[in-house]
C-alpha cells in the first residue's frame, strides 16, 4: 500500500520535472526566457466562462 502511494508520488514528480525541463527547452529554442511558476507548475489555467455584465 506504501509503496503504491511512492510510486504514484515518484511518477508524477517524474512528469512534472519532465515537463518543467522540456519547457525549457522550447523556450530556449525559441529565444524566449525561461520562467518557472512554483505555484503553478503545469500551468493549468481556468476554462470558465467570465461573468459579462449585461447593460
Amino acid at each position: 500500500m506504501i509503496t503504491n502511494i511512492i510510486y504514484i508520488i515518484l511518477i508524477a514528480s517524474f512528469l512534472i520535472i519532465g515537463g518543467w525541463s522540456f519547457k525549457a527547452i522550447i523556450s530556449l529554442l525559441q529565444g524566449k526566457p525561461v520562467q518557472i511558476n512554483f505555484m503553478n507548475p503545469l500551468n493549468l489555467k481556468a476554462r470558465w466562462p467570465k461573468d459579462k455584465k449585461e447593460s
